[in-house]
């Protein structure tokens, strides 16, 4: 994996990046709002998804769909154990876990964003100026190129200010929500991987990440393996289940048949 890190950060809530995708097959995981520096951290559960599942499994590239800390609102009861943005932000540098071949994308939202708009602190340069793995994708909104297609990554910045989303990429991978769910094969919302309050929600949204499986043919995404993991009693499981067909004439490629056949039988040894 190589990666140019971005020296020159500009408040854009927007951006674009290419990651140079050489086969046929790309694996990813993505996680959406560890909200670090607050009573619903769980920086345990980060651990386990990149040091357990990620290393395990062999991915190497880790999607951050954002809130990578919590930040600080004057009208918001949560409990802070970090009482500063940067606080939260050397804490999120010290908790992160470190593989010297994992990259991680970070997109930043809104509880990071907002350190920008108070008080001019960037914490997507802050990060990537001491990490060189966590890659900024900027505030708000990411395009991601991929051979000849693109997906995007996203995260509403305030109630306002909704991430605009180019129409021509395949997927868009949002973050905020807090749950997980599919709409009209277009929209994939990841889950949070925090404890945080789900008060506005009928049910508790299950805290998990998502494993998802690009495959590609003739340079274009064909179809996408989603796995929706989720945490129970502190172990991984399978909460769901899909496929994106996203060419609809694509098939899957038939192994190849192991060996050869034989055109003629083989000689019997001379008695």
């Amino acid at each position: 994996i190589i990666v140019k890190p971005n020296r020159t950060l500009d408040f854009k809530s927007s951006n674009t990046i290419r990651i140079n995708v050489k086969d046929r097959v790309l694996r990813t995981i993505f996680i959406s709002d560890p909200h670090i520096g607050s009573e619903f951290e769980r920086s345990d559960l980060l651990k386990k998804v990149i040091n357990d599942y990620a290393v395990s499994h062999g991915i190497r590239i880790i999607f951050n769909a954002g809130d990578l800390i919590e930040n600080v609102y004057p009208d918001s009861h949560v409990k802070l154990h970090s009482p500063t943005d940067i606080s939260q932000a050397k804490k999120a540098l010290r908790v992160h876990p470190y593989h010297p071949d994992m990259i991680y994308f970070i997109l930043y939202g809104n509880h990071d964003y907002k350190s920008v708009l108070e008080s001019g602190f960037d914490i997507a340069r802050y990060i990537e100026e001491r990490r060189f793995d966590m890659v900024s994708l900027g505030y708000g909104s990411c395009i991601i190129h991929m051979k000849d297609d693109a997906i995007a990554v996203a995260h509403d910045l305030s109630k306002s200010n909704k991430s605009q989303i180019p129409s021509n990429v395949s997927l868009v991978f949002r973050g905020h929500s807090h749950k997980s769910k599919n709409r009209e094969n277009k929209i994939i919302y990841i889950p949070s991987l925090s404890d945080s309050d789900t008060s506005c929600y009928e049910f508790k949204p299950l805290v998990g990440f998502l494993d998802v499986e690009f495959i590609f043919f003739d340079k274009k995404i064909a179809k996408v393996n989603i796995k929706q993991l989720a945490f129970v009693n502190g172990e991984i499981r399978l909460a769901n289940e899909e496929t994106i067909v996203l060419q609809p004439g694509y098939q899957e490629r038939k192994p190849k048949e192991e060996g050869k056949k034989l055109s003629k039988k083989p000689q019997q040894g001379k008695n």
